[in-house]
């Protein structure tokens, strides 16, 4: 009987049964080596890292091992775009072409989900978070009435910041699990139900991290039992793991606490008679948060000594996990007839402990910090480094993980992504270069003359060096941005002459934004780091990415300057061990947008000198895909002339 690598490059070698089956079929060496590898960490019960560069065909590669393992596998992707794509593209072109019989299904966060009870008691009392919300009324009813799923995506035109959909979902705070009236017929439990029965469940990292912490806090699972899990977009991870494995205080949470009261106590007048007052203090403190104490947009460190705004902010966060345990008590006595006022004592409480944590600061493996937003106040404790956190979850239970992405190198070596995620030393990993030519097919170019980032001439002239890229590549562009400044900067100038559509990151959903940039074939799509990851436009449409300025994550953020840091104090330099690789796979995230296909051909633009006058730039340069380089506008020029 043959290996399952044998059986895999049986599947995908020429006149194999994949090519006999799939007219379109193009054999792929990289692609068979890669599958062989991840079959044999699933033979092995082992752990693997695949880079696969653009073009490899990495979920064939990482599928058919999975779903002819026999294993119960879990794939975890990157964004829910990927996910869908997955299960509604990949997976069925496997079962139509190979004739495979498998069971899959795909799994999103509870936030995903309609709530039918949440649904029913909205309804009777319509009333919209946002008054312009509510055209979406009948829309919601005829697709409540009708969806099998209760999945959110299906609603096409409701926009992503939809604000009313907190009210028709359900945390799991506001759940009441099998104490709900429409427990059986829940959208979520079926969906559960389904991935339980299922061989493969598609996930999204979010999802993935959220039902980690679950397990080890002891509150039950939210992805059924699983042998092997395939990580796509592995890159990811940190940042994910970083925000699920924290706490955090906002006053959206706050405000969400208080309308779920007060639409309970509609039902229970006792109970209003002793809470409005504590609902309505809750409110005025929410208000203080947000308005009294940061007054502009960003992260700000928490507790430095001699600073009187924390003084101030301390003493307040004290006062508010007091008055969260008084209202969790005012709740208390009528949970026994009521299970909804069971969860406002359990979120109540919650709060109070996570808000306790974050002001008394006393663990140093976090970061303290708070977030201020336009229209809200976040107080967050991050831990420094996730890499012991996932060794304890998740690597010691004796399962088969594929970490895989088109990005996990930085000059061709995994050491920077093993560290950052606590993988063991001696973790094997695979680079396979894109069947792509880039020699042929692109052009990297660098301006000579343009001041550094850092540099109060660098905004003026960088709009006038993306204008006149702009000309030579028609339009047909993602320009990248790396801060909003930028952005708005530009936008700003060519908006005022430039001969093509401008599409600039905020004006619509990103879903439309796209939808439009591929219609208008000489559109050009100004956009921040949301863009640089996840999108694929194939074709002529785009012919050019050009992006500001080398991605380096801001050292002022309180979270990069703990990490860099704690580099520091074990002796390590966190620029070159830390910063620098971080960016060179940001970057070549954004540059991936370009070249989706062997017809594709176009200019890699990088407006950043230090890319060739540092000598940390032959980094970048060596880690980025085999393109000719060039810092001469004319040989840009010639290259959309040939």
């Amino acid at each position: 009987m043959p290996s399952l690598p044998g059986t895999i490059a049986g599947l995908l070698k020429q006149g194999g049964a994949l090519a006999e089956s799939w007219p379109g079929y193009e054999f792929r060496p990289s692609q068979i080596e890669m599958a062989e590898k991840v079959a044999l960490a699933f033979q092995e019960t082992d752990m693997v890292m695949v880079e696969a560069g653009t073009g490899t065909g990495k979920t064939l590669a990482y599928l058919l091992p999975a779903l002819l393992s026999g294993r119960k596998t879990i794939v975890s992707t990157g964004t829910k775009n990927l996910q869908e794509q997955l299960f509604h593209k990949d997976i069925p072109f496997i079962r139509r072409y190979l004739g495979s019989d498998f069971k899959a299904a795909y799994l999103k966060g509870r936030e995903n989900y309609l709530c039918r009870n949440r649904f029913k008691a909205f309804t009777a009392e319509p009333t919209f978070v946002l008054p312009e919300e509510a055209v979406y009324l009948d829309s919601l009813l005829a697709w409540a009435d009708s969806t099998a799923t209760g999945d959110r995506a299906e609603l096409a035109d409701l926009p992503e910041d939809f604000s009313t959909w907190s009210d028709l979902t359900a945390t799991g705070d506001q759940c009441l699990g099998g104490e709900c009236p429409d427990y059986q017929d829940c959208f979520l439990q079926r969906a559960r139900r389904a991935a339980a029965a299922a061989d493969l469940v598609v996930v999204n990292h979010h999802l993935f991290m959220a039902d980690l912490a679950l397990r080890e806090d002891g509150f039950g699972e939210v992805i059924p039992e699983y042998e092997a899990v395939i990580f796509d977009e592995a890159h990811q991870l940190e940042e994910i793991a970083t925000n699920y494995f924290g706490l955090s205080v906002s006053s959206y949470k706050l405000t969400d606490l208080r309308r779920d009261a007060e639409r309970i106590l509609k039902k229970n007048k006792k109970a209003a008679e002793n809470l409005n007052r504590r609902l309505l203090a809750l409110k005025n403190r929410t208000d203080a948060l947000v308005h009294n104490f940061i007054k502009t947009e960003g992260e700000f460190e928490l507790w430095p000594e001699d600073d009187p705004v924390g003084d101030r902010l301390r003493q307040f966060g004290g006062e508010l996990a007091v008055e969260l345990d008084a209202l969790a008590a005012g709740f208390e006595p009528f949970k026994e007839a009521d299970d909804e006022f069971a969860g406002l004592v359990k979120r109540a409480r919650q709060l109070s402990h996570d808000i306790t944590f974050i002001i008394e600061a006393r663990d140093s493996g976090y970061v303290y910090y708070a977030e201020q937003r336009k229209t809200g106040m976040y107080l967050k404790a991050s831990p420094i480094d996730v890499g012991p956190i996932l060794q304890e979850r998740l690597y010691g239970r004796g399962l088969i993980l594929v970490f895989t992405s088109a990005t996990l190198t930085s000059e061709r070596s995994f050491d920077y992504f093993r560290d950052r995620l606590g993988l063991w030393p001696d973790m094997e990993g695979h680079i396979f270069d894109s069947p792509f030519d880039y020699s042929r097919q692109s052009l990297l170019y660098v301006p000579r003359d343009l001041p550094a980032p850092q540099s109060p001439r660098f905004p003026e002239m960088l709009a006038a060096e993306i204008e006149a890229l702009l000309t030579l590549s028609q339009g047909r562009a993602f320009v990248l941005f790396t801060s909003y400044r930028n952005l708005n900067f530009v936008a700003d100038k060519l908006a005022k002459k430039s001969a093509w559509p401008c599409l600039i990151q905020g004006q619509a959903p990103r879903g439309a934004l796209l939808d439009r940039f591929r219609r208008e074939k000489n559109s050009v799509l100004l956009a921040t780091q949301s863009f640089w990851q996840g999108v694929d436009v194939p074709g002529d449409s785009l012919s050019a990415v050009i992006i500001d300025k080398l991605p380096f994550a801001p050292p002022e953020r309180p979270l990069t300057r703990a990490r860099m840091d704690r580099l520091r104090s074990d002796g390590i330099d966190p620029f070159m061990a830390y910063q620098v690789p971080e960016a060179v796979i940001a970057l070549k995230q954004g540059l991936g947008r370009l070249i989706r296909a062997r017809t594709d051909r176009g200019l890699l633009a990088v407006m950043d000198t230090r890319l060739v006058k540092k000598g940390y730039g032959q980094v970048f340069l060596q880690s980025l895909p085999d393109s000719p380089f060039t810092q001469d506008l004319g040989e840009v020029e010639k290259f959309f002339r040939d």
